[in-house]
């Protein structure tokens, strides 16, 4: 097919350029300098990004849900050792990544991964990426159902997987295992969660909601409620047609409009649904009179996490243990320390979570205190999950191409001067922080009770990192997208963050009232007003060592 002017640089790419490289007999062998910034951009495919630091990749693994064995933890542990430089990264999608990988090294990491049952394929790029799941997927109290199964039927789906390799721009698939906010449902293009009711003879029948639309990144929206009742046997092909209505009705020469939140935006709810209707009997599909639309607005119910070291499982007797991972960085020694104590005290396995984190499972009731203290004495930390000190973000400036400010430096700024403050984070309650260089949303500052944007502004000089500084994001309810309060420079960071924790118990309902109840109820401009912004940009009359600049619009009401 010959190129098409009008497309994107990208969509032209796709058409002359088979992502599917060998990368053992032909990247391997090829000097750097033949080949081209297209091909690079098209590694992402096999989940592979070319880093900051020219000369070394990224590589990130797909891991369905988050659930690794502990024998795939160690080889990962391995190889990260071995072509690493003994570091991982758990990302916001339930998956490792390797940085520092030298191009020649890429086919052997690759061909390791597939010994273990692990691959890379989609994981980035135009495609159905890593789909996630909550973090307590198969072990949860609150789980309707076999939740595994259909969570591997999508990810591992061959439509999906194999032959929708060109999708207008990346595709997000959540399963979560109940109405509850854990699974992220509202955040991504396509959410899932079962539901039960009393079936015609009174038997209980297990169905699934369908939410679309929902996405971060520069401009944020949350899904809509499209089916409010799927057959479970009719949910694959309802996720297949939808990525089929996506790829077809996918703006193509826009990038930025690009994500299927737009095509729901566009068409609404009702008519996305009538699309996918259309597109299943299309394909033949029978027994499409059982699917219910949704008559109203999302409902998500709230997070069941919150805070918990110890979760009782829904198998008597045995636990779920909780851990912090600082930053997401687990260095390889630590993670084959997790896969031995994942085998000795639990089932043989480790979820990874959303937040960056990692959890043992299946651990039993007499067994959970010699756990923790091991987990102590390693250095990480079992307390403040959901607080203050379990912030999430990303790279920064430190190895990705787009970012434009440090966020490792802010989050150890923050975590010093803040996080460690105990007295602090226990007044605060219930607190997510997370922080992205960019104004893209790889690390959810959108969904946060503070979400932290990566920004620079001009100076006379040059220019100054800093951040802008959201409030009220959360994934209950019909979903609620962080609105700005303020921009900061990096240096006053800490303060201003200080600042609006401090505003927040002095002004909020009772010890019951969460950060996140409070942003939502007063509102991001006063908090805005309280922390001495004026009304046009420039330094404020009572807070001038912050160098807050107000970004909140009166007029604009909260999204969800």
């Amino acid at each position: 097919m010959p190129a098409q002017p009008d497309l994107t640089p990208v969509e032209r790419d796709k058409l002359t350029i088979n992502p599917d490289f060998d990368f053992k007999n032909d990247i391997a062998q090829r000097d750097p300098a033949d080949i081209t910034p297209n091909e690079l951009a098209m590694f992402k495919w096999t989940g592979i990004y070319p880093q900051l630091q020219k000369g070394f990749f990224m590589m990130r693994v797909r891991v369905p849900g988050g659930l690794l064995t502990a024998d795939q933890l160690a080889r990962i542990a391995e190889l990260g050792d071995e072509y690493a430089q003994g570091q991982l990264c758990i990302t916001t999608r339930q998956t490792l990544q390797f940085h520092w990988l030298r191009k020649d090294d890429l086919w052997k990491v690759l061909e390791a991964l597939r010994e273990i049952g692990l691959d890379t394929k989609n994981a980035c790029g135009d495609v159905t990426r890593n789909v996630v799941t909550c973090p307590l997927q198969g072990v949860c109290p609150h789980e309707i159902g076999d939740v595994r199964a259909m969570l591997l039927a999508i990810a591992d789906d061959p439509e999906l997987k194999d032959r929708q390799r060109n999708l207008p721009r990346k595709h997000k698939i959540s399963v979560a295992g109940c109405g509850r906010a854990c699974g992220q449902t509202l955040m991504n293009c396509q959410g899932w969660h079962p539901v039960r009711r009393a079936g015609p003879g009174g038997a209980e029948e297990t169905g699934w909601r369908f939410h679309a639309g929902g996405g971060l990144g520069a401009r944020p929206f949350m899904a809509k409620a499209v089916f409010a009742w799927v057959p479970e046997d009719l949910v694959l092909d309802v996720v297949r047609a939808t990525a089929e209505v996506f790829r077809v009705q996918g703006d193509r020469r826009v990038r930025a409009r690009a994500r299927l939140k737009f095509v729901v935006d566009r068409l609404g709810p009702a008519g996305f649904g009538d699309a996918v209707l259309a597109e299943l009997r299309a394909r033949g599909i029978a027994g499409l009179d059982r699917i219910e639309r949704a008559s109203g607005p999302a409902e998500i119910g709230p997070m069941y996490l919150d805070g918990q070291a110890v979760i009782p499982q829904r198998q008597p007797g045995t636990n779920t243990v909780r851990l912090i991972v600082p930053r997401s960085e687990l260095p390889c020694r630590d993670a084959r320390l997790f896969a031995e104590w994942a085998r000795e005290y639990g089932d043989g396995s480790v979820m990874l979570t959303a937040r960056q984190n990692l959890q043992f499972r299946f651990v039993p009731d007499a067994r959970v205190a010699e756990l923790i203290e091991r987990i102590r004495a390693a250095g990480y930390a079992t307390e403040g999950l959901e607080r203050l000190p379990d912030m999430v973000a990303c790279v920064g400036t430190t190895q990705c191409n787009l970012a434009v400010s440090d966020t490792p430096n802010a989050w150890r700024r923050l975590h010093t001067e803040l996080a460690a403050d105990r007295d602090l984070w226990a007044k605060v309650g219930p607190l997510r922080i997370h922080m992205n260089g960019c104004p893209n949303s790889c690390a959810q500052h959108w969904i946060a009770d503070i979400g932290l944007r990566g920004r620079r502004t001009t100076t006379a000089t040059g220019s100054e990192e800093g951040f802008e500084i959201c409030i009220g994001g959360g994934l209950s309810g019909p979903g609620h997208i962080a609105r700005p309060v303020a921009e900061v420079a990096s240096a006053g960071l800490v303060p201003a963050v200080r600042r609006i924790l401090e505003i927040y118990l002095e002004d909020r309902r009772g010890e019951s009232e969460t950060f996140g109840e409070y942003a939502r109820r007063v509102g991001a401009g006063a908090v805005s007003a309280r922390l001495g912004v004026p009304a046009v940009r420039g330094e404020p009359a009572n807070q001038a060592n912050l160098k807050l600049q107000p970004v909140f619009d009166e007029a604009v009401a909260w999204e969800s």
